[in-house]
Parts: C-alpha cells; structure tokens; sequence
C-alpha cells in the first residue's frame, strides 16, 4: 500500500500549495547533502530524496485537483496549470527573478521540455554551465525536432567546451549541493581562475546565442 505523500511531506491534506512547497524544500534540504555520504548513509538519503520528490508531484496535482471546479476537465486544468507556471516562469527569467522563476518550475506538476529548456536557463544564470547543457540535452531528447532548443544545446556544448572552469561552477560543486532557488551565485567565484581575452569572447559568443534563444539580444551585431 503507499504511503499517503501528505504524510511523507508532514503537512495536512487540507494544506495550500505554498505549504507543500515549503515542506518540500525543508525535507529536501536535509538529504540533500548526505546523499554523497559513501555505503548505506547515501544510499538511504537518494531513496528518501526520490521518495520526497515523488510526493511533492503528487501532493501539487491532489491540490491542483482540489483546486479544480470542472470534474471532466480536470487534466485539461491540470495542463493550463503547468502551462501558466511555465509562462510566469519564463517571465521572471527576462526579468532576472530568478528565485521565483525556479519556485514557478517546482510547482509544475509535469516536467515537459519547455520545462527542462526553462531550468537550463536558470542554471545558466547561476553560472552553473554544465547542468545546464544537461537539461538543454533532456529538452532535445523531448522535442528533437525543436530548433530553439537544438541551437541553444550547441551553443552550450561550445561554452562548456572552451571553459575549462565549468565543472567547478556545477550545481554539485566538489561534491557538495548547494541550495538551488535561494543560493547567492557569487558563492561559487571562489575557486574561478581568471579568464583569458578568448574565454571572455567565447563567452559573449554562447550568452549572445543564449539570450537570442529566449527572445533577446545581447550583441546586437551578431
């Protein structure tokens, strides 16, 4: 029989989705860590950490259930639901909220490629590169025949490529995970060397291809 997901969550049934959202990231927040720990410890804190994601999913789509006024379009809301948070993600992300983007991410109770292709910008933005390529990779997988998504997966392999410092600035940095929405990202310019004239372009080069993917310009002669 499974476990109830409120019950794994510690919150009541009758719990907003801000609540669930909070009780999540607090849970999460205690495995996070120990989930790198050699033999049994690590492995019991993946187990934990897959069982916390899995109900969080299903607690938000009992509450987006609940939330629901027409029973035969309950998958049609549950759709417009994710769809709008998608939106609103993708709008804080061009107005550099990141925070919020991310929490808009989490509450979507389907992780669709706009949604892998949402969270690689995020990470991108937090300088942590080569997380974001694998997203990029997923949303590809998803929707190969995605220009958008295909253009900026090669921009970002280059950018990976000609940095050499990209696995320091990781989302698991040396083995320790950070806090994912409310990290300061300048906390991982500690161990950075400096760049070159050519890391800098390089650079340029895959943000210019980046930010045109989302809509903007940052080189307008490119």
């Amino acid at each position: 029989m499974s476990k109830n997901p409120f019950v794994i969550l510690g919150i009541s049934e009758n719990a907003t989705r801000d609540e669930a959202y909070d009780a999540y990231r607090a849970l999460r927040a205690r495995f996070e860590d120990k989930r790198f720990a050699p033999g049994e410890e690590g492995a019991e804190a993946c187990a934990r950490l897959e069982e916390i994601e899995s109900a969080y999913a299903d607690v938000c789509e009992i509450i987006n259930e609940r939330d629901s006024t027409g029973g035969s379009n309950k998958a049609d809301y549950r759709t417009q639901y994710t769809e709008k948070n998608l939106d609103d993600a993708d709008n804080a992300i061009r107005e550099n909220r990141i925070d919020d983007a991310q929490k808009y991410l989490d509450n979507c109770t389907t992780r669709t490629a706009r949604w892998h292709y949402l969270q690689s910008a995020i990470f991108y933005r937090k300088n942590w590169t080569s997380d974001a390529l694998k997203q990029l990779e997923l949303a590809c997988n998803m929707e190969p025949s995605n220009a958008k998504y295909r253009d900026a997966k090669i921009a970002m392999e280059k950018h990976v490529k000609a940095n050499t410092t990209a696995q320091e600035s990781s989302f698991y940095n040396n083995g320790t995970r950070q806090e994912r929405s409310y990290a300061d990202s300048t906390q991982y310019q500690h161990n950075r060397r400096g760049c070159s004239v050519c890391d800098a372009c390089s650079s340029l080069i895959c943000a210019d291809c980046c930010c045109e993917c989302m809509g903007g310009d940052l080189i307008s002669c490119c």
